[in-house]
């Protein structure tokens, strides 16, 4: 399993996805090709693997809140 973080930066979104080793064998292991496939942006998109997450709200710089992504695919 690979998770990845990818964001369109023309709608400015971040997308957050688990894909699994099966998926990205159909791509030859290539996560860039898995996503032009999958996703409706533009060429205009950067991505990278991720392992954790963070989220701060604004102006409560002490409040860090761990996003706990397990969790939210129960």
């Amino acid at each position: 399993m690979t998770r990845i973080a990818i964001i369109c930066h023309d709608s400015h979104t971040l997308f957050v996805e688990d894909i699994s080793d099966e998926m990205l064998e159909k791509y030859n292991g290539e996560e860039e090709d898995y996503i032009k496939d999958n996703y409706c942006i533009s060429g205009n998109f950067s991505w990278d693997y991720i392992t954790s997450a963070q989220y701060i709200p604004d102006k409560k710089e002490t409040e860090v809140y761990d996003i706990d992504f397990a969790s939210l695919a129960e």
